[in-house]
């Protein structure tokens, strides 16, 4: 078994890379509310896609109801993978320390089975994300109590 691969020889980046672009059953975009922007029109219906567009808000200079909205659906998603029966919480990982070798993990929470996906960040990148990991793991905290 290779480095990268977890104990049923399933690619541990796989797993990750189908999580963040994985679209849970029941969500979409609200797109009778969606800003008109190009920058709305890549796809937003997973994790990596509201992720990256949130990661460039400043240097694409979003307004506040551009924010709003992204945090909506943020929200939408994380609620979507609950409903799911896969809540899924992120975690900001990395800086001086590196990453762990796990991306993605399973952690028994109020006894449920959470998925943990880690976002790995070098020593400074991690605030760019900071309000999107808040956003999502809000409403998921909010489910599990």
């Amino acid at each position: 078994m290779s480095a990268q691969e977890d104990t049923t020889g399933i690619r541990i980046d796989t797993v990750y890379n189908n999580l963040l672009n994985r679209t849970p059953k029941g969500f979409r975009i609200n797109e009778a509310t969606k800003p008109k922007n190009r920058y709305f029109e890549i796809n937003l219906n997973s994790i990596g896609g509201l992720e990256t567009l949130y990661g460039f808000q400043k240097q694409i200079k979003l307004n506040a109801i551009e924010i709003n909205w992204l945090n909506e659906q943020i929200d939408q998603i994380a609620l979507a993978f609950y409903l799911d029966g896969k809540p899924i919480l992120i975690r900001a990982v990395g800086g001086a320390d590196g990453c762990p070798y796990e991306n993605v993990y399973t952690e028994k929470i109020k006894d449920k089975n959470v998925t943990i996906l880690n976002f790995c960040f070098t020593c400074t990148d991690s605030r760019t994300l900071d309000g999107f990991i808040r956003v999502f793991n809000n409403r998921t905290n909010l489910l599990l109590k």
